[in-house]
C-alpha cells in the first residue's frame, strides 16, 4: 500500500486528521473515530460475509467489533483507478492483550464467553449458504438396517485426521533419511510417541457421542470466532474489542477456548493453576457442559504444536533448517511431560 492509495478515501464521508501505518494497513484518525484502511486480498464476498457477522453482533449489543464502513455508493469494497480494492474498518486505539498479565488473560477469556453468548443469539440458518458460513464435512455412519447413511459434522475431526496422517508421512520420510541434521535427529527420536498421542486423540473424536456433538454444532448453526488470540483482542479505554472475524465459521465454540488456552499455556509451560483459572472465568460467563469439557480434553490431547513444527519442516526446504525451528522443537519436546500431566487432570 502506498500513499497514493489514500485517494480512495475521497469516496467516503470521512474527515481524516492524521494517518499512520499499522495493523497491516493505515490507521486513520478521523472525526468519526479511529479507522483502519486495508487493501483487499480476497474476493468481495469474503468481506460481505465478515461484515454480516460483525453487524449482526452489533445488533445484539456486542458493539466493540471491527465493522466495515460503506462508501458513498453504499458498497463495502472500494476500487481505485488502478484496479486495487480497499476496505475501511471501524478500529480501536489501544494495545493487544498482554500475555504476561494474568488479569488481562482472564478478562480476554471472559470476553470470549460474552462473544459466544452473543453469537448464539444470531440466526444464520437462512443466510449461511449465501454468506459461505458453513464449514462441514460428510462422514459415513451405519444405520440400524446395516446400510450407510450420511451425517454432517464440523471440520474439526477431519482436520485432526489429516494432521495425524501428515505426522505419519513425516515419520516415514525421517526413517529413510540419511545424514540427519540435529532437527531431524530430535524429530525422528520423538515423532513416534507424538504420533501415538495424535492417533489416540483422533480415536476419541470418532466416538459416537463426539460425532453427535459435531452434528449438533452443524444443526444449530453454532458459530466460533475461528482465530481468537491475543493479537485480535484490543484493550482500549478500559474496554475490550474483538477484531478480525474473517475466519469465523460454523464450529464447536469450545475450539476458540482451546486455541486461546493452548497458546497461553505454552507460554506458561502448562501451568495447571492458570489453566483452571481460565476455565473458571469462561464458565462464569458461558457455563461449560460435560461434553464440551470432554471435547476440550480431546483437543488438548492432540499434539498440535509438535505437528505445526514438523509440518513446517516437512513442507519447506530441508537443505537448510532455521535455528529457530530447532529451538521450537526442543521446547515442544521438553514441555511435553508437563503437557501430559496437565492432560491427566482434565481427562
Amino acid at each position: 500500500m502506498n500513499d497514493k492509495s489514500l485517494d480512495v478515501l475521497r469516496q467516503y464521508d470521512l474527515e481524516v486528521n492524521q494517518v499512520g501505518r499499522g495493523r497491516g494497513g493505515m490507521l486513520l484518525d478521523t472525526k468519526a473515530g479511529v479507522k483502519l484502511f486495508l487493501e483487499c486480498e480476497k474476493p468481495d464476498k469474503y468481506y460481505e460475509r465478515e461484515n454480516l457477522i460483525t453487524q449482526s453482533l452489533v445488533e445484539t449489543g456486542f458493539s466493540n467489533v471491527d465493522t466495515i464502513l460503506k462508501n458513498r455508493e453504499g458498497k463495502l469494497v472500494t476500487e481505485a483507478e488502478d484496479g486495487r480494492r480497499y476496505v475501511v474498518k471501524d478500529w480501536f486505539m489501544g494495545r493487544e492483550c498482554n500475555t504476561k498479565s494474568i488479569d488481562e488473560i482472564c478478562r480476554a477469556v471472559e470476553m470470549l464467553g460474552e462473544l459466544h453468548n452473543s453469537l448464539n443469539k444470531l440466526d444464520f440458518r437462512s443466510k449461511q449458504e449465501d454468506a459461505g458460513l458453513v464449514c462441514v464435512a460428510e462422514v459415513k455412519d451405519e444405520d440400524h438396517s446395516g446400510g450407510v447413511k450420511r451425517q454432517e459434522v464440523t471440520a474439526m475431526k477431519n482436520v485432526s485426521e489429516r494432521h495425524m496422517k501428515e505426522l505419519k508421512l513425516a515419520s516415514n520420510y525421517l526413517r529413510n533419511k540419511r545424514n540427519k541434521s540435529e532437527f531431524e535427529q530430535i524429530a525422528y527420536k520423538n515423532i513416534g510417541s507424538f504420533y501415538q498421542e495424535a492417533a489416540l486423540a483422533v480415536k476419541r473424536m470418532d466416538k459416537q457421542e463426539m460425532t453427535k456433538r459435531f452434528c449438533q454444532a452443524v444443526e444449530s448453526g453454532e458459530m466460533c470466532h475461528g482465530n481468537y488470540n491475543y493479537h485480535n483482542i484490543i484493550f482500549a479505554d478500559g474496554d475490550l474489542a474483538v477484531t478480525n472475524f474473517d475466519k469465523c465459521k460454523n464450529e464447536c465454540q469450545i475450539s476458540d477456548l482451546y486455541q486461546f488456552m493452548r497458546k497461553i499455556l505454552e507460554k506458561y509451560e502448562w501451568d495447571m493453576e492458570l489453566a483452571y483459572k481460565m476455565l473458571d472465568e469462561y464458565d462464569k460467563i458461558k457455563p461449560l457442559s460435560d461434553m464440551d469439557l470432554e471435547l476440550l480434553s480431546v483437543m488438548f490431547a492432540f499434539p498440535e504444536k509438535f505437528w505445526k513444527v514438523i509440518n513446517f519442516y516437512f513442507n519447506s526446504s530441508k537443505s537448510w533448517i532455521p535455528r529457530k525451528s530447532v529451538e521450537k522443537l526442543k521446547t515442544v519436546v521438553a514441555q511435553n511431560e508437563k503437557r501430559r500431566r496437565f492432560l491427566e487432570t482434565i481427562s
